[in-house]
């Protein structure tokens, strides 16, 4: 059944479920009017019984046959070795029951009720007290109608258990199409996603509220993070790559300009010093693009740290002042410098990788020192803050504290959760 479609499994498992219980209310209305009309049958030969008792003598034979013939009951007396002494004109001279040593009253059926029988009938076999011993009473009743309207409840109870459980089935079978009919339209849209589409969503109504829509709608917000982390991921390739290229290009230069001539030791030395600036470049700019995708360790403060310090001192201006302090729930870490600062385009970009302003491009440095920090404070759960000249811009979670800095100086501040 794993391999069935959801539908099918659904209907199947709920037609199985109202069958059995279709089934046992089948049987419990069939038990109940059986047990009724054999109670009815039964009153009726307790009846007769005690009539036939007291019209009983002591030979066995009936005294008062207009009375046994009120009660409409079939009888017969038998002797103690089972043989008829007596009996009423329909019942014959074989024994409709055998004794076998019956000491009490008990109640038999006798006939088939499937297949249909001549002669069904539901007898009493009652001992009674005879000349030479015990002898038995039976009394019988035909139960041809009991018979009759059992078997037509089974066909009526057959049809409406056949009926029932089809009519359920289908409205089963509808109910599951059409709630899983949004599944497969959400599958045929990830399909025409999966197949390079961007900018596509899944088609999620919005006049309700149940599960598959909610589901359509966490696809929907996966879906957006999804082309943000690729639109980011593309834009942090270009910009990688941009960035690479020059130093690639001018260690590139530099080793072919080295080979044009001969040249003396001291000149080598000297071209040999230059190319190792530029793979020591090369290798801090790798270890930034690294630290682009942390892992919140034990020395995230420290790494931030650094990253704000070499920050300051590379774009600001001495005295670069660090601060750590606890405030409630968070560590605020804040690094000041007297340096010009950023203005507000500046500062809404600041934390883009590869991003500079254009009086810094003349300066040592990659751009990815602030990106780098934001990076990790948002992975640590907190939040960073860069202030300048009266413009505040804030990345990562949400923190209710004021700033609290010099105005007149640019400052980087770093909420982090006190446990880390």
């Amino acid at each position: 059944m794993s391999r069935w479609p959801i539908r099918v499994r659904l209907v199947a498992g709920f037609s199985v479920a109202m069958l059995v219980l279709l089934t046992a209310s089948a049987v419990f209305v069939y038990w109940r009017v059986e047990y009724a009309l054999d109670r009815g049958l039964d009153g009726d030969l307790q009846r007769a019984t005690v009539a036939l008792e007291q019209a009983t003598g002591p030979d066995g034979r009936i005294t008062d046959e207009d009375a046994i013939t009120a009660t409409g009951a079939i009888y017969q007396v038998l002797d103690s070795r089972g043989e008829v002494v007596a009996h009423s004109p329909s019942a014959g001279a074989e024994p409709i029951v055998e004794p076998h040593g019956v000491d009490h009253p008990e109640t038999v059926d006798v006939g088939r009720f499937l297949a249909f029988s001549d002669r069904p009938l539901r007898a009493q076999l009652t001992p009674i007290e005879v000349a030479g011993g015990t002898g038995y009473l039976v009394v019988a009743v035909r139960r041809d109608h009991r018979d009759e309207a059992l078997r037509e409840l089974l066909v009526q109870l057959a049809i409406s258990v056949v009926g029932s459980l089809a009519v359920a089935s289908a409205v089963g079978y509808l109910l599951a199409r059409s709630a899983l009919q949004p599944v497969e339209a959400y599958r045929r849209q990830a399909a025409t996603i999966a197949s390079g589409a961007t900018g596509v969503r899944l088609d999620v109504p919005a006049n309700r509220d149940d599960e598959v829509v909610r589901l359509g709608n966490t696809l929907n917000d996966m879906l957006a993070a999804l082309e943000r982390a690729l639109e980011a991921e593309r834009h942090f390739v270009d910009d990688a790559s941009h960035e690479l290229r020059t130093p690639l290009t001018v260690l590139k230069s530099r080793v072919q300009a080295a080979q044009r001539r001969t040249r003396t030791v001291e000149e080598h030395e000297e071209i040999l010093g230059e190319l190792l600036v530029d793979v020591e470049r090369l290798a801090r700019l790798a270890e930034q693009l690294l630290e682009l995708r942390p892992e919140v360790t034990e020395d995230v403060l420290d790494r931030i740290t650094a990253n704000l310090v070499a920050n300051a001192h590379l774009h600001g201006r001495a005295p670069v002042r660090v601060d750590l302090q606890r405030v409630g729930d968070w560590q605020v870490l804040t690094v000041e410098d007297n340096g010009p600062g950023m203005d507000a385009a500046m500062l809404d970009r600041a934390t883009d990788r590869f991003a500079r302003a254009d009086d810094a491009r003349a300066r040592p440095g990659s751009g990815l020192g602030l990106a780098i920090v934001r990076s990790l404070t948002e992975s640590a759960g907190g939040q960073l803050r860069l202030c300048s000249h009266g413009e505040h811009r804030r990345f990562g979670t949400h923190v209710d504290l004021p700033c609290r800095h010099d105005p007149d100086r640019m400052t980087a501040t770093v909420y982090l959760p006190a446990e880390q």
